[in-house]
């Protein structure tokens, strides 16, 4: 037999009180006792707290009530180590206090008072999912973790009245909260206690039915939660729990979402099928956190900093080389590429978010690409950055998926409901996502990150679920030209294998090219050398101590970062935003000049007003790391030449139009190249662009003049570069 919410039915003949059970009568009636006195009594610099709180929660038609665990710690020692040992005993107990005290105040029956709620919220540290221990079971837990799916809200009974279908006997039932079992009488009680029980014939076996209308129900809601990215050992898996949340803190946490959830650690009873595994015929109950109280995770970082710790970073912010400082702490190991550095302290900092009286919202996150030959330390710096921010996702273009990526809709077949799982932009909220081999992606899954780099939300409308996620993080993207490595000889269109849609969407945009120079080697090599022998050099080549005075470590790196972002939230003066105004739109002419593409026209990365947005953004960031209040002329200047060393000299690469020197001599052998290439493709066929190159170029001794033939017939749209730009297509 089963109940109406699909649990089992179970008989229990409960007939005698043990010493025992009236012990543990006792215990909870002394704790009552002490509950109501905590209540009352406890107060901070003349005020009540709780009697405070409960008033202006039930004003607010909020019939809940939330306890700090601490407070009762400092109250009554004795109560307080009962609640961690026996939460799930005390949890009706506090609550029905939590109504006593209700009714005192407001001095009416306690029985016209409303059902109240009990929070426990603790502010100890939290604890790791993966140190949860058998011997935890039943105790009160405080865990960190982010909500990785959630579950559609069903509703629970919490008391049951049941009714012999025979004699009209009605019995209640209290199942309390979270997933139990339900033991309905198996014969008839009424006529048992009345007649004896030579009369429990008269009743059929199983009499009793449950009366859906006479019942109270409260909501319920499962949520998977998932332990931190930072917490997860490496090559560990991330360890899941399920979470059951009920009443007033349903729908209160979406996927992405970083929360503190204070609860109690348990294993279903033994019956109950919502939460077991059968496996060579042994039970095996999985565990499940009870939630109690939830907090977010928005700690304040000043709160958490000593006197001292302030002053030394207000120092820092005033000091001249702050920018190189901060410049020299990312991936100190790295040589060079002070310029990407510096765009990614700007991301790890961050702009200012900004929300219009329309309710439009300006994102203050940044994003940065990073684009360039191999064993240029891209995948070093997106794993530096993965370690230097607080929040913080990695992956690889490769084996990343627009779910993956995005969110997914999961079908439960145990339970016939549709499950929303976060994917990686919406665990990285708040954060940064790392993406490496960004060009290995599919077009369609990239396609899917638009939403979520400029609006930063992601949209679902799947199965009958539409909502919306937050993807409030920067992206920090890593990739290869199409040719594996950087051409001199090509246009940059030619060799980037990502649509203008999305390039627009990066602040940044470095191309990064493997320069061959003796003494640039001969300085690389030294680093290299002194990494391995355990010294660090400097970008001269000198050697220097790693926690030098021009470097921060790790930790205060991190530290400062925090405190940076919960401090201030720089704004634009007026001059500083007429000097952005007139620098946009000469950048914008510039351009618009056929000079600045190889191939005479637009360059593949535009130049539009989302570039005036990156340069606001990027000033606001330098502003935030000198913890001013306002963008300065100064932080404009320095951002400007930021984003003309990165994609202003990615729009301009090979301004010297392609071909613009060949002689005479040259053009005509071009005009033949065209002429043999069209012999050679009939239309609507296709040929692999390599095998072309290679079988011109052995005939005609002169590789660039062929290539610059396939240039010339793809700008006239007699040929057409399909399937990564790998093979080539006759249009006409």
């Amino acid at each position: 037999m089963t109940t109406f919410d699909g649990e089992k039915i179970y008989y229990t003949n409960q007939k005698f009180t043990t010493d025992e059970e009236f012990n543990h009568e006792q215990t909870i009636t002394d704790a009552g006792k002490r509950i109501l006195k905590f209540l009352k009594e406890f107060h901070f610099q003349e005020k009540f707290i709780y009697r405070d709180q409960l008033k202006e929660n039930v004003a607010n038609n909020e019939y809940i009530l939330r306890v700090e665990i601490n407070d009762i710690e400092n109250s009554d020692k004795e109560l307080y180590s009962f609640i961690l040992d026996r939460p799930q005993d005390i949890q009706e107990t506090f609550e029905d206090k939590i109504k006593e005290l209700y009714s005192q105040e407001k001095m009416i029956n306690k029985s016209d008072c409303p059902d109240f709620q009990l929070q426990l919220i603790s502010q100890q540290n939290p604890d790791l999912l993966r140190n949860l221990t058998a011997q935890q079971i039943g105790k009160l837990v405080t865990i960190k973790c982010i909500i990785s799916a959630s579950k559609s809200i069903k509703v629970k009974a919490k008391k049951l009245l049941i009714r012999c279908r025979e004699c009209q006997d009605e019995q209640n039932i209290n199942l309390g909260y979270g997933p139990k079992p339900v033991n309905l009488p198996r014969y008839c009680l009424g006529k048992a206690q009345q007649k004896g029980a030579q009369t429990d014939a008269q009743c059929p076996t199983d009499p009793y039915v449950i009366i859906p209308e006479e019942c109270q129900f409260i909501d319920q809601q499962t949520l998977r939660i998932q332990e931190l990215s930072e917490a997860i050992p490496t090559g560990e898996v991330p360890r899941n729990f399920m979470v059951y949340c009920d009443r007033y803190l349903v729908n209160k946490l979406i996927p992405g979402q970083r929360v503190i959830i204070t609860g109690v650690y348990q294993v279903p009873p033994k019956g109950s099928a919502t939460i077991k595994s059968n496996a060579m015929d042994t039970e095996l109950l999985l565990p499940y956190i009870h939630v109690f109280g939830l907090q977010t995770n928005k700690v304040n970082i000043k709160q958490g900093l000593s006197e001292a710790q302030r002053q030394e970073f207000k120092s820092l912010s005033r000091n001249a080389d702050v920018y190189k400082i901060i410049t020299n702490s990312i991936a100190p190991a790295i040589y060079g590429h002070e310029d990407i550095k510096l765009a990614i302290a700007c991301l790890l900092f961050g702009g200012t978010s900004k929300t219009l009286p329309d309710s439009m919202k300006l994102r203050g996150d940044i994003n940065v690409l990073l684009i360039g030959d191999p064993s240029t330390a891209k995948s070093q710096l997106l794993k530096f950055v993965e370690r230097a921010a607080d929040i913080s996702v990695y992956t690889s273009g490769k084996g990343s998926s627009a779910a993956g990526l995005t969110a997914t809709i999961t079908y439960q077949h145990n339970t016939s409901q549709f499950t929303l799982e976060a994917g990686a932009l919406v665990l990285a909220s708040g954060g940064v996502c790392c993406i490496d081999e960004f060009d290995k992606m599919r077009s369609e899954d990239r396609v899917a990150m638009h939403e979520a780099m400029e609006q930063q939300t992601i949209s679902i409308a799947k199965a009958g679920i539409t909502t919306r996620l937050n993807a409030k993080c920067s992206i920090l993207a890593a990739a290869n030209p199409i040719f594996g490595r950087y051409q001199e000889n090509k246009s940059i269109q030619e060799q980037i294998e990502l649509q203008t849609t999305i390039l627009s969407r990066f602040d940044n945009i470095f191309i990064i090219r493997d320069v061959r120079s003796i003494e640039n080697d001969q300085r690389l090599a030294n680093h290299i050398i002194s990494l391995h022998t355990g010294q660090f050099a400097d970008q001269e080549g000198m050697q220097i101590e790693q926690d030098g005075n021009n470097t921060l470590d790790l930790m205060k790196l991190k530290q400062y970062i925090k405190y940076a972002k919960s401090t201030v939230k720089p704004l634009l003066t007026e001059q500083a935003a007429q000097m952005i105004q007139n620098l946009y739109v000469d950048d914008r002419q510039k351009s618009q000049q056929p000079h600045h593409s190889k191939s005479g026209g637009k360059s593949h990365i535009p130049i539009t007003v989302r570039q005036l947005e990156a340069i606001i953004r990027i000033s606001e960031s330098l502003a935030k790391m000198q913890l001013q209040e306002h963008v300065k002329e100064e932080h404009v200047k320095e951002a400007h030449r930021l984003f003309q060393t990165s994609t202003m000299m990615a729009v301009s690469l090979g301004s010297k139009e392609f071909g613009l020197d060949l002689s005479n001599d040259l053009k005509q052998l071009v005009g033949k190249i065209e002429e043999s290439i069209l012999r050679r493709i009939s239309i609507g066929s296709k040929i692999p662009a390599n095998r072309l190159i290679q079988e011109l170029s052995d005939r005609f001794n002169n590789q660039r003049a062929v290539e610059f033939a396939i240039h010339n017939l793809i700008q006239t749209e007699q040929l057409q570069q399909v399937e990564m730009k790998r093979m080539l297509i006759r249009k006409k």
